[in-house]
Parts: structure tokens; sequence; C-alpha cells
């Protein structure tokens, strides 16, 4: 069964639920099913969110989990799953599910939130297993911190024996028991040793460092080896604009095409820009955002979320149907200024003033999150025309500098609208205005009402003298027209040649 390609947004509505507990062997199956299939999920943990129990034996009629909604369709357990949820992810319509619990009711998560300072909010109901929970319980006992060893400073790292004596303590184990634990942590690769000694026995005299797995592991992560940021000074924001703008063009010049609609990935990891581009993004995690301005921030995170697509794309290849994009968009990160940001987080999170996505169920930031002060306070529609979307439908990409962010944003806008057919085409013949997608599904930004999209164009269009314009023009102020709108190309704008390598221009000296 493989990811089926889809032509719109609303080819997939809803959401998979899995209900779950820990330490099931049949509920992992069903998780590590989902993930093959790349279908985002939310996996209810009901360790997590007793109250939930009853709910989901009054639904199911059994308390044998796990159990798997699409929407309010009962899917059934692992074994259900594979025969028939593709079918209703496709056919059926969006309609009431099973509560999905907000984070905040989930037990313990009062206390866990305050200790990682609302850091690990964001995939706080994905619970793969135990040793998940363990790790989590480590974290909030202060097991796990920066251990100094020494010259070397170890983060995210804990002592064996601390381990042992938490675990006889806590959980009320033998110490045979504990070691036990702790060679498993080592065995599942969540710790690896510090020391160079030779082989994998888990021993109580040894510092171990938690390991990210390579699939939540930042893109921008450093090196064990280049890991010396306790060293490094921050760079306020305005001066690492200065500096990446300058990175970006001459990659930009190698990499897009038709009217810099396209990107070339073909050669791209062997580029001598986009390499440098790599290593400058390390640097990110050094960005400080303290008494940057609105301009800062927004040229900023611009700029980022388009290279940073870029650099998922040719990481992990064009995503395949919605699944694999909601997956990509939500769940791969960059490190900045020391917290995780996926590309929801920025467009969401900073660039839309902290509000829903489509489909989502709360706001990007929580009311604690460290990154919540950053975030614009105001969304300017004219984003929607700077983002790269990684489709045919993508806006031309450009450099943004922070002096003329806004008319640069401005001028892209008229392009997309006058230039390309994608989002705005104009029938004079029948009185209909076609809008993109975009305007539909981020309606409320743009002004909520049809009037006030229409009229919102034509302000980005004022001083455009073009036919379409000006056809948009009458029927706007006439009311004689009917508006729908054109479906999203979600196909990659993506191409696997090599740029052909332009003709110098001849010197005028010459």
């Amino acid at each position: 069964m493989n990811p089926q390609k889809s032509s719109s947004f609303e080819d997939f509505a809803g959401q998979v639920v899995i209900y779950t507990e820990i330490g099931n062997a049949k509920c992992a199956k069903g998780r590590d099913l989902l993930r093959r299939e790349c279908i985002p999920y939310t996996d209810v943990s009901l360790d997590s969110f007793p109250q939930h129990t009853q709910e989901i034996f009054d639904r199911t009629g059994t308390a044998v989990l796990p159990q798997i909604f699409f929407n309010n369709i009962y899917i059934g357990n692992e074994t259900d799953l594979e025969k028939s949820l593709i079918e209703h992810v496709r056919r059926e319509k969006c309609t009431n599910g099973p509560l999905v619990p907000h984070p905040m009711n989930a037990i313990s998560f009062e206390e866990y939130d305050t200790e990682n300072n609302n850091k690990c909010c964001e995939e706080v109901l994905w619970v793969p297993d135990e040793y998940s929970k363990l790790v989590r319980d480590m974290k909030n006992a202060q097991l796990i911190k920066n251990n100094r060893v020494k010259f070397k400073v170890y983060r995210n790292s804990f002592k064996g024996e601390e381990l042992i004596d938490w675990l006889m303590r806590q959980k009320g184990i033998k110490r045979s028991e504990a070691l036990e634990v702790g060679q498993e942590l080592i065995d599942r690769h969540v710790g690896q040793q510090t020391s160079k000694e030779a082989g994998m026995t888990f021993s109580p005299d040894r510092y171990y460092q938690l390991v990210e797995d390579d699939e939540n592991k930042p893109l921008n992560a450093v090196q064990k080896d280049e890991d010396d940021n306790e060293n490094k000074q921050s760079i306020p924001v305005a001066e690492f604009n200065e500096k990446f703008s300058k990175l970006l063009k001459p990659v930009f010049k190698d990499i897009l095409a038709d009217h810099n609609q396209s990107i070339i990935y073909g050669g791209l990891s062997t580029n001598e820009n986009f390499i440098r581009y790599l290593q400058f993004s390390k640097e990110l995690n050094q960005v400080s955002f303290e008494s940057s301005t609105c301009d800062d921030r927004l040229t900023f995170f611009i700029n980022v979320y388009n290279m940073m697509l870029i650099h998922i794309t040719l990481k992990h290849g064009p995503p395949i149907g919605i699944w694999q994009r909601r997956k990509l968009v939500n769940s791969t990160y960059y490190l900045i200024g020391g917290h995780r940001y996926a590309l929801h987080s920025i467009i969401n999170g900073i660039l839309r003033a902290n509000k829903k996505g489509p489909g989502m169920l709360w706001k990007a930031f929580g009311k604690q999150d460290e990154r919540l002060p950053i975030s614009l306070p105001t969304c300017d529609p004219l984003i929607y025309f700077a983002l790269c979307s990684g489709s045919k439908t993508t806006p031309p990409l450009r450099v943004y500098q922070a002096k003329a962010i806004h008319q640069e944003m401005r001028e892209n806008a008229r392009q997309a609208l006058v230039k390309g057919d994608k989002f705005l085409r104009v029938d004079i013949k029948k009185n209909v205005i076609h809008l993109g997608k975009t305007f539909k599904w981020f309606s409320d930004d743009f002004g909520g009402t049809t009037e006030k999209i229409l009229q919102w164009i034509l302000d980005v269009l004022d001083a455009d003298e073009s036919d379409k314009k000006h056809s948009l023009q009458k029927m706007f102020f006439t009311g004689d027209y009917s508006v729908e709108y054109i479906p999203y190309d979600w196909s990659t704008n993506g191409r696997m040649d090599e740029k052909e390598k332009e003709d110098e221009p001849k010197s005028t000296n010459e």
C-alpha cells in the first residue's frame, strides 16, 4: 500500500486518532504502520489520559488497545488498520470524531511543562513507547542535564550510577533490574556512552548522552565535535539578516529557473554556494531576537522558511500526498535561537501572529511557550506571496531585505497576481473571478469576506495598469460577478536537471 498523490488539500479531510497504552506491542505495531504509510496521527496514550478510557469503551465495546478512528469512523485495532483506513481517508467527509484531549489535561503534564519551559508541547500526545515516558520522567527529575567531564560538557546527559539510584528509589526495583533498564536504553539507542571505551555494556561509572532519532533531529544540528555553542556569542537578528541575504543571493542564482518559480535540485547537494549555506545554517541557533524589530523578524523567518523547505525537499524528496506533506511541515525542524521550529511553527506561530493553521486543533504556541514573544503582532497577508510552497502554485522566489521587506513582498504579490494564473484569473465573458485556494484557506487573514479579499487584491494592484487589473476593478465596482476557486496544483516545482550556466556578459570596456 503506497501513499496516493492528491490533487487538492480537500482530498484528505479530518484526522486519524489512535488510542494506546504504554508497553503494548500491538499499539507499537499500529503506530509503525501509520508511520510507514506516512499518515500523520494523534496518539492519545490512556496512561496520560485515563479519563477517556470509558469513552473509548463506550464507542468500541472493547477495552483492547489500540483503537483507531478516522473522524467519527471507527476503524478498529491494528489488524483492521491496513484493510480499511486509506479507503476511508480518501472517501469520507470530515465529521466529528472522538474527543482529542488538550495536552494540558494530561496526567503530570503541568509539572512536565514547567520543567521544560513548554518546549515539548508540540508533540506531547506522541508517546512512542515506555522508554519515551522513562526519558520524560528522567528529565522531570533533572537526571538529564549538562554534565562537565574533565574539560568537555556533554549536553542532555546522565551518569549511570545516578540513573540506577533513581530507578531503585522511584520505581522500587532491584539494582540488577535497574542495570537491565540502563542496558535497554543503550540497546535501543536512546542513550550512548560519552567515553571511548570499547563495548556496549551499561556501566554505573560512565556518562551517557541522549541520542536523537535522525527523523527528529534538527536539519541544522551540529556534529558532536562541532558542538561548542557554550563559547559562541549570540548574533543579533539584524546583523544575521545582512550576512544571510548576501549568502542566499548566489544560491538562488544557481538554483532558480522559470521566472524564479522552479527550483533546480540536480547537483544541489554538491553546489558550493549551497554547501556554504548548510554550514551557515548551523549558526541559526546563535541568533538573538532581543530588541529586534518586527521587520527584522519578518525578513529573517521568510528567508529561513524558504531555504528550510528547499533543504527538506533535498533531503526527503518532494512529498507524495497530503499526509507526507503535513508530516514534513509539522515534524521536520531547524534549531533557531535555542528552540525547535518546524515550518508550521514559522508560518502559523511567527508570521501569522500565532494563529491556528488549517486543520489544527490549537495555536502553534502555548501561553508559556518561550517562542511566543517573538511572534509578529499581526499577520500581513503578503507573506503568502513571499513563501515558497514547494509546488507549481508557488509565487516567485527571491531574497528579502529588512529595509525594503514590505515593498519587495508587495512587488512579488503583484507579479504573481498579474503575470501568473495560479492566484488570479478574470473571465470577462462569464463575469467570473477565479481566485487561488490560498484566499479560501486563509480568508480571515485577507479580511474574511469575498469583498474584502477582492479589495485587498485591488490595493496590491493599485499602481498596476494591466488589463487584468482593470477588468477586475470594473467587475468589483459593478458588483456583477461570481467567484470560483482555482484547483491548487500540488505537483512539485522541483527539477532534477542541472541548470545551464549562462554566458557571462561581456565587459563594456572590451
